[in-house]
């Protein structure tokens, strides 16, 4: 009965998990899907004002290269932004109880599983000390 319990511990907890996981990931997809809209948007606005606001200074190449590097930079920070994630407090909390309930759950069944061996060994010893007189 106990190994059974801890199995549904070990199952709501997983379920748990994978709860917090699906809306953590769901949130990042949000946030990436959101900055891109706007990174779109700013960087084309961007682009042409800043273009024009070069050109008056430099040449048209090197105001072109200038925005390209600008560019880079705000990619490159709302790409980390994005990536950057770790698991959720709830999600480590899940799965160290899942592994303590399946453990639990294993060491409870070797025992359960024990008791029939040894009744099995029992009525073999016997049967073997009354075959050998």
């Amino acid at each position: 009965m106990r190994s059974i319990n801890l199995l549904k511990i070990a199952a709501e907890a997983e379920t748990l998990r994978l709860r917090a996981l699906l809306e953590r990931q769901a949130r990042r997809a949000a946030f990436g899907a959101s900055a891109f809209v706007f990174a779109l948007i700013v960087l084309a606005l961007a682009e042409v004002a800043g273009w024009q606001t070069l050109r008056l200074y430099v040449t048209g190449i090197l105001a072109t290269l200038i925005l390209l590097g600008i560019n880079f930079v705000i990619a490159a920070v709302l790409g980390a932004v994005a990536v950057r994630s770790s698991p959720h407090q709830t999600e480590r909390e899940a799965l160290r109880v899942r592994r303590e309930a399946l453990e639990g759950a294993r060491s409870a069944l070797s025992i359960t599983a024990a008791f029939p061996l040894l009744r099995l060994l029992r009525r073999r010893r016997r049967a073997f000390f009354r075959f050998g007189r």
